[in-house]
């Protein structure tokens, strides 16, 4: 907002003033009031904050109407949050349907890990099934993987444009409740923002899906840069590294995380390879006396 419109509103606000000098103060006309409840609810924070200011230049007289037109002007931002959460604005909406699913996939994931870590005893019937449940909650955690990897930048603008009018009118709100600067200036951002959310539906429906958006995003993120790493291992082999992606992807379907390749490990992976051939045994136990396992060869190797 340029400097001729603010003060072009306090000469609006003022106006009424001169005309009140010879008498005792009065609460700010109808037509003021309407002006700053109007630039409450604009989109832009510059007009907001110079309707904030305008009640110093009304005095004490003006403060419980302000405060009205302020509550006025927080449900109106509260039905802009929700009106662009649930997608009535513009363009889609990946929050909403992200929670639910969200929800079903980590319940999913602590009702099977446990089955899938229990030892079967090869029974066929038990790992048929299991792998039928894997592949229900595969597919869970490609369809909240496909979300999470939506843009959602436009979206995002509008719902901070939202959410900083709330904090704003929130901070205002305070001030007149008694809020001193010292201890306006001890609430992080952080803090006033999820606080502001808090006192709204809508608001807490957004922290949640918020929350479940950057938690997906994190294990797409933290897979994607696994894979990355163990494909820059010049010391494993091509096998090593196509077992360390599809290992990967299973633990981080099954909430657990990827996986990073040890040297080491590799090393006495491709020497236990070495001896099956070489003696023609399959397990994974060696014959060979002090490599048994891949620990002890890893353990030999230093």
């Amino acid at each position: 907002m340029s400097h001729r419109s603010r003060h072009l509103f306090a000469l609006l606000l003022a106006a009424p003033l001169c005309a009140q000098e010879a008498g005792p103060p009065a609460p700010p006309s109808k037509g003021v009031l309407l002006k700053a409840l109007q630039w409450m609810q604009s989109t832009d924070p510059e007009r907001r904050q110079a309707a904030f200011r305008s009640v110093h230049l009304l005095g004490r007289e003006a403060v419980p109407a302000f405060q009205k037109a302020l509550r006025k002007a927080l449900e109106y931002h509260e039905r802009r949050l929700a009106d662009t959460l649930r997608s009535r604005n513009r363009g889609g909406n990946p929050y909403q349907e992200l929670v639910s699913i969200s929800e079903e996939l980590n319940k999913e994931r602590s009702r099977l890990y446990p089955l899938i870590m229990q030892d079967w005893k090869k029974d066929k019937t038990r790992i048929d099934s299991l792998r039928d449940q894997f592949g229900k909650l595969e597919a869970l955690y490609q369809q909240a993987a496909r979300l999470a990897a939506a843009d959602t930048s436009d979206l995002d603008r509008q719902i901070d444009s939202a959410i900083q009018a709330l904090v704003d009118i929130h901070d205002q709100l305070a001030r007149f409740e008694g809020q001193t600067r010292e201890e306006a200036a001890r609430i992080s951002d952080e803090e006033r923002k999820r606080n502001a959310l808090e006192e709204s539906y809508d608001g807490h429906s957004y922290l949640q899906a918020a929350r479940s958006l950057g938690a997906m995003r994190s294990e797409v993120t933290r897979l994607a840069s696994a894979n990355q790493q163990n494909n820059s291992r010049p010391w494993a082999n091509t096998p090593q590294k196509n077992f360390a992606r599809l290992i990967s992807y299973e633990r981080t379907v099954l909430g657990i995380g990827p996986v990073l390749l040890e040297e080491k490990l590799c090393a006495a992976a491709a020497g236990h390879s070495h001896d099956m051939r070489a003696m023609g045994f399959f397990s994974h136990a060696s014959p060979v006396s002090g490599k048994r396992s891949f620990t002890d060869r890893a353990r030999q190797a230093g």
